[in-house]
């Protein structure tokens, strides 16, 4: 997912790690339902392994609804924080994407299909659609559906993390004070958005900079979900910028 981004980093002088979350990637399918703060634990645990004290930290999707827990939890860990069309950023509309039938033809069904009948190609055209505006631009093993195995061999590890996200923000009131916390942040905050994102609006993007002192906001025309991926040389630019201060 950031290895459009990875190499301009390097080359900019930083050290970087990218993690795969629990369910994801060649990270561990956990064997119960997994929350956003018990990924928050996680990362935690995992840059304590590794030695790191101190760090920027950025997240797409769930991924940004993670390291904005692990922001508020452990502030003193975090330099700056770049956000990339993250989850949680309003609580109101938090779920909302679950009413959303775009959204279940785009992400979920394709999955689906793709394990019972392993019809990849209409998986990956469905999956694309829904999480890009230009599937043209997205180079070949980025997105999920490009990966040996894909969805087939994380499905059941992404289904866990789904229940333990919507057992976590089940209530209306969960969900504002979850959420509400955001207000708490006191790194330095990069909000990153595709105009056109059909997962998250970019609403949640201007609630999110409205919620957040210290945030900054950028939003890109004509993207999706992961303007990184659809525009990483801009992006790279914008968070290089962002990060030298």
């Amino acid at each position: 997912m950031w290895r459009p981004n990875l190499t301009a980093l390097v080359e900019a002088g930083y050290g970087v790690l990218a993690f795969d979350l629990p369910g994801h990637g060649e990270t561990f399918r956990p064997r119960r339902p997994f929350t956003i703060t018990d990924m928050a634990r996680w990362l935690n645990d995992s840059l304590i392994a590794l030695g790191v004290e101190r760090a920027h930290v950025m997240g797409n999707s769930l991924g940004g609804a993670v390291v904005c827990e692990f922001a508020l939890t452990y502030p003193e860990k975090v330099e700056r924080l770049v956000l990339v069309d993250a989850f949680a950023l309003d609580w109101k509309k938090t779920i909302g994407f679950l009413h959303n039938r775009r959204f279940w033809k785009g992400i979920f069904y394709p999955a689906t299909v793709e394990i019972l009948f392993g019809r990849h190609a209409w998986a990956r055209q469905r999956h694309h659609g829904m999480v890009v505006y230009h599937p043209e631009r997205v180079p070949p093993g980025v997105l999920v559906l490009d990966y040996p195995g894909g969805w087939v061999r994380n499905y059941w590890g992404r289904a866990l993390i789904g229940l333990g996200v919507l057992w976590e923000l089940r209530t209306p009131a969960r969900r504002r004070t979850f959420v509400g916390r955001r207000a708490q942040l006191r790194a330095p905050t990069l909000i990153v958005w595709g105009e056109d994102d059909r997962i998250l609006p970019v609403a949640h993007a201007y609630h999110g900079h409205a919620l957040i002192s210290h945030s900054q906001l950028h939003v890109f025309p004509h993207c999706g979900h992961v303007p990184h991926v659809e525009y990483p040389e801009a992006f790279n630019r914008l968070v290089l910028e962002f990060l030298a201060g």
